[in-house]
């Protein structure tokens, strides 16, 4: 029928019978050359349309080959995969795997390359060798989408895999507690490649200007105590941008402000030679205390659920250890601390409610590292402390970010920027806190404590292993946080409270877009209750639980609002704290 007439049914494509035969109608590319005998040639042919070949033709196996053509591809350019800027996701990666006909090849490809990475070296610059982690925990959590948390063996998921191997492959892979043999289930292996891939980001980042350093001795003066205090930190934008591997490969953006909580900056530590050569740590607010004898006890860091392993970690990074400092082999830690001028004792107090979100273990290794040095006779560098905090956290495993330590070190309100590269360079910018800062916006923000902590746990692994993986919608979030903060300084600088209260409330809601654990439903209860009376608010640090900075509409709203959480708080623990805008950041004295 004349209607039908179209390119949908017209029979133009002529049906080829052998894979050179689509050179015999290339003509069709360029009519006006067309000669007689091609022309008749195609009239003869067996011709389609689009109409009868969407019918016809196979669908699932036209996909499958056109998926096995891909993945030969991708299998090609592996190296290009996995570049910074490359987009190829586990979850394409899960895709592959099940798709291709040739899984446990494209697994022995997947490990060697990994292999190639893991000997490049980090020079400040190169970021090679964060790739190593992308490609293992995107594996791990490929085959955890394929295998489950079933028992299934890795055999079954990749048969002959472990022959696909080179000798000098699988000897790697055996070294980290990955054989490919049958001794682990496909989702036990899987979770221990992405468990390697955070222990390799942590040590890509320790190694980092961790050249070893002349044994250090005691500058204090028999009776002089070193005391360092440091302000808390509010984030206001950017949060996890700062974070190791993204904030290296891209580098980060935040806006925060160093603040004194009633009255006093919240942070300190005291340090002082001791006569005995040993190792005395206390908290005041964990109200404990321990001593150490020996090297042993020191190198135990890693127990990170102890309140004295960020001490513990930072004695070893500076120098107290034949692992940082040119000590002989065998020193003991007596030898050590006989060498050092004496013992040391060292006190916290942390005047913050546990899991504040706040910033606190990271300003207080920031205070734990000068004071220490201070000791040894040294006031570090901004730069040198910053990143050494950072280094720290590796160390401890925990592998937060840079911005906490900045945040409570510098004072006032800033935004601080890092370009990309091994060793994070923050450049910082102060910007006006008037509409941040209580006595000056008549106590219209408010500070308050929910009484909550957060109990998830793997908050960091959860976020990072998305980026790892390259989640796309991880991806995306992460892009509009790192894009946030000189939207909230432009605001602040304009004294435009409003929308720095909307920009507050959108910071908030992208990150529990990115952590959907940040928040829960005694969160949200509390948050209910403030909303009629607020522009913004906004859960700090990792969320879930701590501190809420508040932007009440108008001082009434500030005024009711307070006074009906006092009257009907959550919980026995919430409460208001009073804060202020420190106009000090980290001081640390020789009393």
């Amino acid at each position: 029928p004349e209607q039908d007439r179209g390119i949908w049914n017209a029979r133009l494509f002529p049906a080829a019978f052998a894979p050179a035969s689509y050179r015999d109608f290339l003509w069709m590319f360029d009519l006006s050359h067309a000669k007689e005998p091609e022309k008749k040639h195609w009239l003869e042919a067996d011709r389609y349309s689009f109409s009868e070949m969407a019918v016809l033709a196979d669908q699932k196996a036209f996909h499958r080959r056109r998926m096995q053509i891909r993945a030969t591809n991708i299998r090609r350019a592996l190296r290009r995969m996995f570049r910074r800027d490359s987009g190829f996701s586990a979850a394409e990666l899960a895709h592959v795997l099940r798709e291709t006909d040739d899984p446990s090849g494209w697994a022995a490809d997947l490990l060697a390359e990994a292999h190639w990475y893991e000997g490049q070296e980090s020079n400040g610059g190169d970021l090679e060798p964060l790739t190593l982690s992308r490609i293992l925990h995107s594996l791990g959590t490929a085959i955890l989408e394929l295998a489950g948390k079933t028992q299934t063996p890795l055999s079954a998921l990749f048969p002959g895999l472990h022959e696909n191997l080179s000798d000098a492959d699988s000897a790697w892979l055996e070294g980290l507690g990955l054989s490919t043999d049958d001794s682990l289930a496909a989702s036990d292996w899987a979770e221990r490649a992405r468990d390697t891939a955070f222990q390799n980001l942590h040590h890509t980042v320790l190694r980092l200007e961790a050249s070893r350093m002349k044994p250090p001795h005691s500058a204090l003066r028999s009776d002089e105590i070193v005391w360092g205090r440091a302000p808390a930190r509010l984030d206001l934008g950017g949060g996890w941008s700062d974070t190791p591997p993204y904030t290296l490969e891209f580098g980060g953006s935040v806006i925060n402000a160093a603040v004194n909580l009633n009255g006093q900056p919240p942070i300190q530590a005291y340090a002082r030679v001791i006569r005995e050569p040993v190792i005395r740590v206390g908290s005041i607010d964990f109200g404990g205390r321990i001593e150490i004898s020996t090297l042993d006890q020191l190198h135990s860091y890693h127990e990170v659920t102890s309140e004295f392993s960020l001490a513990k970690a930072a004695f070893v990074l500076c120098g107290l250890s034949p692992r940082t400092a040119d000590w002989p082999r065998d020193a003991s830690l007596q030898d050590i601390l006989q060498g050092f001028g004496g013992g040391l004792e060292l006190t916290t107090l942390a005047a913050i409610p546990g899991g504040s979100g706040l910033g606190t273990s990271s300003i207080l290794g920031a205070v734990i590292l000068a004071v220490i040095q201070r000791v040894m006779g040294r006031v570090l560098p901004a730069q040198e402390l910053f990143h050494g905090v950072l280094r720290l956290e590796q160390a401890l495993a925990t592998g937060g970010g840079w911005q906490d330590q900045i945040g409570g070190a510098v004072d006032g309100v800033k935004v601080i920027h890092t370009d990309a590269g091994l060793i994070p360079q923050a450049s910082i910018h102060y910007v006006p806190g008037d509409v941040l800062d209580p006595v000056l916006n008549d106590g219209r923000t408010l500070l308050y404590y929910t009484g909550i902590t957060r109990l998830a746990k793997n908050i960091l692994q959860q976020v990072v292993g998305r980026y790892l993986d390259r989640n796309r919608s991880s991806i995306a979030t992460l892009r509009q946080i790192h894009a946030s903060p000189p939207r909230v300084a432009d605001a602040m600088s304009r004294k435009d409270y409003e929308s720095f209260g909307g920009m507050i409330q959108e910071a908030w809601d992208l990150k529990k877009q990115l952590d959907p654990g940040s928040t829960n439903d005694r969160i949200e209860t509390l948050l209910d209750r403030m909303r009629p009376h607020v522009l913004g608010t906004k859960l700090l640090g990792a969320g879930g639980g701590g501190f809420v900075l508040v932007l009440a509409k108008t001082v009434e709203d500030a005024r009711i609002l307070r006074k009906k959480l006092e009257a009907e708080p959550p919980n026995e623990r919430a409460r208001f704290f009073d804060y202020s805008i420190s106009r000090e950041g980290l001081v640390v004295t020789v009393c």
